[in-house]
């Protein structure tokens, strides 16, 4: 299995989970909550103890800018950060009208269920320190096949003029 830091792609709309012989639905309440638990606590990413920081909120627009990139990869069957059509993750949340101060994207590939690949993004240093970042305030995970998309993000003022930073580290 394989993981990249930038973001996660879910789709709004819960989707079904194997443990076992059960079927478990997984929401995004339930993602915000293992992140926000996370955040809460603080936690050590490569040795560094990351301080406990604000709760990340859910965002649809984000959600979508994820999904665009899950689908992106599951059909041209790669694994980046950068898509065949030259565009990061900034790129596509300026897409979906999500206009952002910070931008990072977490990847992940062949995870079964949330919590693996969550459990995968915590033991990797750069993504666990974009779950940690105290600069991201929203997020949007969305999955495709075998490919998982995180995006964190934090929306610029109405009033002001863009000065951004992507976060794509971890390949």
């Amino acid at each position: 299995m394989r993981i990249v830091i930038l973001i996660l792609l879910f789709p709004i709309t819960l989707f079904s989970q194997s443990r076992g012989n059960s079927s478990t639905k997984v929401t995004k309440e339930f993602m915000v909550e293992r992140v926000n638990e996370l955040r809460e606590k603080g936690c050590t990413c490569a040795g560094r103890y990351m301080p406990p920081v604000d709760p990340i909120r859910w965002e649809e627009k984000l959600v979508h800018s994820a999904q665009i990139h899950a689908r992106s990869m599951y059909e041209y069957r790669f694994f980046a950060h950068i898509g065949p059509d030259g565009k990061d993750v900034g790129d596509r949340m300026e897409r979906v009208g999500y206009r952002w101060q910070f931008a990072g994207e977490n990847l992940g590939e062949g995870q079964r269920h949330f919590m693996q690949v969550f459990r995968d993004w915590i033991k990797s240093p750069s993504h666990c320190k974009l779950l940690m970042d105290p600069r991201m305030e929203d997020m949007g995970i969305a999955r495709k096949g075998r490919y998982w998309v995180q995006h964190f993000g934090k929306s610029l003022p109405n009033n002001m003029y863009r000065k951004n930073q992507r976060y794509s580290e971890g390949m």
